[in-house]
């Protein structure tokens, strides 16, 4: 017989133990207690906040304000699980007007960490020093010490060995730490914040200025020039802050920032209401840019469902989501038109004796519109503007690595029955020797047998020059030259670091990129493949990956880097370009050179049909 079970008694956990556990609710990462001690520091109705840190915060973090201080007692209090001054009874909770109101904060930090307080009413002569050691009272005095509070974390996770092993690198938790005292600072209005990581100044904003005074100061004034102040209020919602315009988009949402009554927030109704508002003027992949502040009564929110605060819920999630998007859009047609672009008629096309189709004349062009949303969803060029030749395609080189990295991306089995899907990613495609036909000046037609093959002219562009940028990188052709005029880069704090710990692979791949001081860099060399004015773009979108994502490598970066960077090449071909000949024929032959799968190197299909069989049936030839 096998031996039965014992089944533990129910204990009560012991107060540290029970310390820790809360501890690892709140205090995920160095990150989690700069937001903890900040919100304190504002609900202490603070006007100035500075923020320290040591290693990223690993072995040391401090925040002083000066707010209004604490008395002996209250000090001692505010050190114990669950005090706290935001809330007295279950009805306050209807009424959150704080950061903060767990009280859980201070005593989870004070748990695992050498933690000490100092902090001096203005009616005090003194103020009031709390040490705490692991969750453990060490000493309580009087020191000399300005009005506020002064708050000092050192070595974080000292008694969780295990915590602290999977805190990430000095660069990924600076990056995350700097990014809480960033978004604070954009919703404070009225306070100064300063950020310092091993006595550098990374942030640093005075009181009085305004929220487009602290964009400049974060993003630069390069930035700041594309965004536009809006406010509006709908559905018992007051929206304000700044919008990017359409032509200022970034790969990813990190550049949105959304704040419900101050307090930075997470909240997929207005995620969507806001992109909402900008639907058909952004292209596919594109995020939109924008600070979004929200006020309305809490009743209306709950914030109070997840153990950090970050995410909340709204009563009527479609209503805010509605007035979001009606606020966003009605100020996006406020934009003042743009004096149009002169019109550069096309270039004739010698005619070729060949079937109709081919002998079809181009619509005419007409002035591009500021926000043309046919235009503007493809991510074409404006219309009417002369098309860059196809630059010589050399035969892409069929790279192992380039198979492994394009598998899976969005292939399905071939159906019995003909559904108009993008061909199977990895059936080879016979020889073409017919000549394509250009349609809509975005697809190549060419028939074959019993099909009509359809080719999207800028996605297989994209795929033959990632693999010619891939084989001159293994052949390290990648020799960057000077620019005369450098290219000047100003990136958030939170970037900083992200971008100076990889300067070293930017330049491996031909973009030489030095400190200008403070949060600017200066890109000093391309290499001669690249268009250096589209190169500040493509170096935001790579520092913009790697800030989203943890894990990363060498690897990793390159064909991330190669990826983003490919639309950034000279010569690129779009959709809209009217190609001639010759340049239609060279695409139709790398295509042929090309190997399964056969997707851009975004992942998008580059290839469809149209078979016999379905345009019989369209015609009621067949049943």
């Amino acid at each position: 017989m096998s031996a039965t079970l014992a089944i533990p008694p129910v204990r009560i956990l012991p107060e540290e133990l029970a310390n820790k556990i809360a501890a690892g609710e709140v205090v995920e990462r160095p990150a989690s207690v700069v937001k903890e001690l900040v919100e304190n520091a504002l609900d202490a109705r603070a006007t100035r906040v500075v923020v320290r840190l040591v290693a990223a915060g690993r072995r040391t973090i401090e925040v002083q304000d000066n707010g209004h201080g604490m008395s002996e007692q209250d000090a001692l209090l505010a050190i114990e699980r669950h005090a706290t001054s935001k809330i007295r009874k279950a009805e306050d909770l209807d009424n959150i007007r704080t950061m903060g109101f767990r009280g859980e904060a201070l005593a989870s930090i004070a748990a695992v960490s050498h933690f000490e307080m100092v902090t001096r009413r203005a009616k005090d002569n003194d103020a009031v020093r709390i040490r705490v050691d692991g969750g453990i009272l060490r000493d309580v005095g009087r020191v000399a010490a300005p009005v506020g509070t002064r708050v000092t974390v050192n070595r974080l996770y000292f008694n969780t060995p295990v915590r602290a092993k999977f805190l990430k690198g000095i660069t990924t938790e600076l990056s995350h730490a700097a990014d809480i005292a960033q978004r604070h600072a954009l919703a404070q209005e009225g306070v100064g914040f300063q950020l310092l990581h091993n006595e550098k100044f990374l942030l640093d904003l005075p009181e009085n200025a305004t929220l487009r005074e602290r964009v400049a100061l974060i993003w630069g004034l390069n930035f700041v020039r594309d965004m536009l102040e809006f406010s509006g209020e709908a559905a018992g919602f007051r929206f304000k802050g700044m919008l990017g315009l359409p032509d200022l988009t970034r790969s990813s949402r990190s550049h949105q920032f959304f704040f419900l009554n101050r307090r930075p927030v997470n909240n997929h109704s207005l995620q969507y209401g806001f992109e909402d508002g900008y639907h058909g003027l952004v292209g596919i992949g594109r995020k939109p840019v924008g600070i979004i502040l929200v006020e309305t009564h809490p009743r209306l929110v709950d914030v109070n469902i997840h153990p950090t605060k970050r995410e909340i819920r709204f009563r009527d999630e479609r209503a805010v989501r509605d007035a979001l998007r009606d606020v966003v859009r009605q100020r996006l047609t406020e934009i003042r038109p743009r004096s149009p672009r002169p019109v550069a008629w096309p270039r004739p096309e010698p005619v070729e004796l060949v079937s109709a189709a081919t002998m079809a004349a181009p619509a005419s062009p007409t002035p591009a519109a500021p926000l043309d949303t046919k235009t503007a969803a493809r991510g074409d060029r404006p219309v009417g503007q002369m098309p860059k030749a196809a630059p010589a395609v050399k035969p892409a080189t069929p790279a192992r690595p380039l198979q492994t990295e394009l598998a899976g991306t969005a292939g399905h089995e071939r159906e019995k029955e003909d559904s108009g899907q993008p061909l199977p990613m990895y059936e080879p495609v016979d020889r073409l020797d017919n000549a394509p036909i250009q349609l809509f000046d975005t697809y190549l037609v060419v028939p074959q047998d019993d099909r009509l093959l359809i080719i999207d002219q800028h996605a297989l562009h994209e795929r033959l020059t990632y693999d010619n940028l891939r084989a001159d990188l293994e052949d390290n052709r990648y020799a960057a030259q000077q620019l005369a005029v450098p290219v000047l880069l100003d990136v958030p704090p939170s970037h900083v670091k992200l971008l100076e710990s990889n300067i070293k692979l930017f330049a491996k791949l031909g973009i030489e990129i030095e400190p200008f001081g403070g949060n600017t860099f200066q890109i000093t060399a391309v290499c001669h493949l690249y268009d250096d004015s589209k190169m500040a773009d493509a170096v935001y979108r790579v520092v913009d990956e790697i800030a989203q994502g943890d894990l990363f490598n060498e690897k990793d970066f390159v064909s991330d880097l190669l990826r983003l960077t490919v639309e950034s090449c000279r010569g690129a071909v779009k959709a809209g370009d009217r190609l001639s000949t010759d340049e239609r024929r060279h695409l139709l032959e790398g295509f042929q050179r090309l190997r399964p799968p056969y997707t851009c190197p975004h992942g998008r299909p580059i290839i469809t049909e149209i078979t016999q069989h379905q345009m019989e049936k369209s015609f009621h030839r067949i049943k």
